[in-house]
Protein backbone atom coordinates (compact mmCIF):
# COMPACT_ATOMS: atom_id res chain seq x y z
CA UNK A 1 0.00 0.00 0.00
CA UNK A 2 1.23 3.81 -1.05
CA UNK A 3 1.47 6.17 1.46
CA UNK A 4 1.66 9.72 1.98
CA UNK A 5 5.25 11.01 1.53
CA UNK A 6 4.68 12.94 4.51
CA UNK A 7 4.48 10.00 6.69
CA UNK A 8 7.34 9.01 8.28
CA UNK A 9 8.38 5.15 8.30
CA UNK A 10 10.55 5.28 11.09
CA UNK A 11 11.00 5.87 14.26
CA UNK A 12 12.65 9.57 15.17
CA UNK A 13 14.04 10.47 18.26
CA UNK A 14 12.13 12.89 20.59
CA UNK A 15 14.16 15.89 21.80
CA UNK A 16 12.97 19.38 23.58
CA UNK A 17 15.39 22.07 21.74
CA UNK A 18 16.81 24.93 24.03
CA UNK A 19 16.92 28.21 22.12
CA UNK A 20 18.00 31.56 23.46
CA UNK A 21 19.54 33.01 26.20
CA UNK A 22 19.03 33.91 29.43
CA UNK A 23 14.88 35.42 30.32
CA UNK A 24 14.31 34.73 26.55
CA UNK A 25 15.19 30.90 26.69
CA UNK A 26 12.80 28.43 24.71
CA UNK A 27 12.17 25.01 24.77
CA UNK A 28 10.60 23.19 21.51
CA UNK A 29 9.92 20.03 21.01
CA UNK A 30 10.98 18.49 17.58
CA UNK A 31 11.40 15.12 16.12
CA UNK A 32 13.04 16.40 13.60
CA UNK A 33 16.33 15.34 14.74
CA UNK A 34 19.09 13.36 13.66
CA UNK A 35 23.35 12.70 13.38
CA UNK A 36 24.51 13.69 10.20
CA UNK A 37 28.30 13.22 10.21
CA UNK A 38 30.84 11.96 12.78
CA UNK A 39 33.69 13.50 12.62
CA UNK A 40 32.83 16.72 13.37
CA UNK A 41 30.26 15.40 15.16
CA UNK A 42 27.10 17.25 13.55
CA UNK A 43 23.75 17.22 14.66
CA UNK A 44 20.43 18.76 12.23
CA UNK A 45 17.22 20.19 13.43
CA UNK A 46 14.42 21.48 11.14
CA UNK A 47 11.90 24.07 12.80
CA UNK A 48 8.88 26.10 10.93
CA UNK A 49 9.98 29.70 10.70
CA UNK A 50 6.40 30.74 11.70
CA UNK A 51 7.85 29.02 15.37
CA UNK A 52 9.08 31.17 18.52
CA UNK A 53 12.13 28.84 18.88
CA UNK A 54 13.13 30.15 15.18
CA UNK A 55 13.84 33.76 15.85
CA UNK A 56 16.00 32.57 18.81
CA UNK A 57 17.88 30.26 16.75
CA UNK A 58 18.65 32.52 14.03
CA UNK A 59 19.68 35.05 16.44
CA UNK A 60 22.32 33.02 18.68
CA UNK A 61 23.04 30.25 16.04
CA UNK A 62 23.33 28.30 19.09
CA UNK A 63 21.38 24.73 20.49
CA UNK A 64 21.16 22.03 22.96
CA UNK A 65 19.53 18.62 22.32
CA UNK A 66 17.57 17.64 25.72
CA UNK A 67 16.92 14.08 25.67
CA UNK A 68 14.25 12.84 28.17
CA UNK A 69 13.32 9.74 30.64
CA UNK A 70 9.86 7.87 29.55
CA UNK A 71 9.00 9.37 32.88
CA UNK A 72 9.33 12.93 31.27
CA UNK A 73 7.14 12.46 28.40
CA UNK A 74 4.27 14.66 29.52
CA UNK A 75 7.13 17.51 29.88
CA UNK A 76 8.64 16.96 26.78
CA UNK A 77 4.55 16.53 25.04
CA UNK A 78 4.31 19.69 26.77
CA UNK A 79 7.01 21.97 25.22
CA UNK A 80 5.75 20.71 21.31
CA UNK A 81 2.08 21.56 21.95
CA UNK A 82 2.35 25.35 23.35
CA UNK A 83 3.64 28.22 22.46
CA UNK A 84 6.88 29.83 24.13
CA UNK A 85 5.16 33.17 22.76
CA UNK A 86 2.42 32.42 25.28
CA UNK A 87 3.87 30.91 28.19
CA UNK A 88 7.16 30.67 29.97
CA UNK A 89 7.45 26.34 29.29
CA UNK A 90 10.74 26.27 31.95
CA UNK A 91 8.29 28.03 34.91
CA UNK A 92 5.54 26.24 34.06
CA UNK A 93 7.25 22.65 33.88
CA UNK A 94 9.69 23.59 37.05
CA UNK A 95 12.67 22.89 34.70
CA UNK A 96 15.86 24.36 35.58
CA UNK A 97 17.75 25.96 32.99
CA UNK A 98 21.98 24.70 34.10
CA UNK A 99 24.83 26.31 32.45
CA UNK A 100 26.58 24.07 30.05
CA UNK A 101 29.78 23.57 29.20
CA UNK A 102 30.27 25.64 26.33
CA UNK A 103 26.70 27.70 24.85
CA UNK A 104 24.82 30.02 26.29
CA UNK A 105 22.04 28.12 25.51
CA UNK A 106 20.95 26.68 28.99
CA UNK A 107 20.50 22.94 29.17
CA UNK A 108 17.55 21.35 30.76
CA UNK A 109 19.48 19.87 34.01
CA UNK A 110 16.17 17.44 34.61
CA UNK A 111 16.50 15.57 31.49
CA UNK A 112 19.33 12.97 31.71
CA UNK A 113 21.09 13.66 27.81
CA UNK A 114 22.07 16.87 26.39
CA UNK A 115 23.98 17.53 23.29
CA UNK A 116 25.35 21.27 23.58
CA UNK A 117 25.62 22.27 19.59
CA UNK A 118 27.01 25.82 17.58
CA UNK A 119 25.20 26.12 14.19
CA UNK A 120 27.48 25.84 10.73
CA UNK A 121 25.05 25.71 8.74
CA UNK A 122 21.43 26.24 7.89
CA UNK A 123 19.22 25.42 4.55
CA UNK A 124 15.88 26.50 3.73
CA UNK A 125 13.58 23.23 3.09
CA UNK A 126 10.53 24.17 2.19
CA UNK A 127 7.98 24.33 5.59
CA UNK A 128 11.49 23.79 7.66
CA UNK A 129 14.56 25.44 7.85
CA UNK A 130 17.70 22.66 8.92
CA UNK A 131 20.35 23.55 11.22
CA UNK A 132 23.25 21.85 11.17
CA UNK A 133 24.80 21.96 14.37
CA UNK A 134 28.48 21.33 15.61
CA UNK A 135 28.24 19.09 19.02
CA UNK A 136 30.61 20.71 21.03
CA UNK A 137 29.72 19.20 24.37
CA UNK A 138 27.57 16.22 25.72
CA UNK A 139 26.57 15.43 29.08
CA UNK A 140 24.98 12.24 30.84
CA UNK A 141 23.81 11.53 33.73
CA UNK A 142 26.12 9.22 35.30
CA UNK A 143 23.76 6.70 36.25
CA UNK A 144 23.34 5.56 32.44
CA UNK A 145 27.03 5.11 31.73
CA UNK A 146 28.97 2.40 31.61
CA UNK A 147 32.49 2.28 30.21
CA UNK A 148 32.30 5.72 29.30
CA UNK A 149 29.40 5.53 26.98
CA UNK A 150 25.71 5.31 27.28
CA UNK A 151 24.69 2.00 28.87
CA UNK A 152 22.52 0.73 26.56
CA UNK A 153 20.89 -1.46 29.14
CA UNK A 154 19.57 1.60 31.12
CA UNK A 155 18.33 3.51 28.41
CA UNK A 156 14.55 4.76 29.30
CA UNK A 157 13.56 6.59 26.49
CA UNK A 158 11.02 6.63 23.37
CA UNK A 159 10.96 7.66 20.09
CA UNK A 160 8.06 9.21 17.95
CA UNK A 161 6.20 7.66 14.55
CA UNK A 162 3.64 9.11 12.63
CA UNK A 163 2.34 11.51 15.81
CA UNK A 164 2.86 8.63 18.24
CA UNK A 165 4.91 8.00 20.96
CA UNK A 166 7.04 4.40 20.91
CA UNK A 167 8.46 3.50 24.02
CA UNK A 168 12.10 1.98 23.46
CA UNK A 169 12.62 -1.57 24.76
CA UNK A 170 15.16 -1.38 27.78
CA UNK A 171 18.60 -3.62 26.63
CA UNK A 172 20.45 -3.84 23.55
CA UNK A 173 19.25 -6.58 21.08
CA UNK A 174 22.71 -6.82 19.45
CA UNK A 175 26.09 -4.68 18.77
CA UNK A 176 27.07 -3.15 15.54
CA UNK A 177 29.17 -5.56 13.39
CA UNK A 178 27.51 -8.99 15.70
CA UNK A 179 27.28 -10.58 12.25
CA UNK A 180 30.96 -10.42 11.06
CA UNK A 181 30.97 -13.74 13.83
Amino acid sequence: MELSTGISTFPMPAAVISVGIGDEANLITLAYVGKVCSSPPVVAVSIQPRRHSYQLIEKHREFVINYPTINQLREMDYCGTRSGRDLNKWEELNLTKEKGSVVQVPLIKEFPWNMECKVIQRTELGTHVCYFGEVVAVHSDSKFIRNNNIDPDKIDTFAYVSGNYIGLKKGAIGRHGFSLN
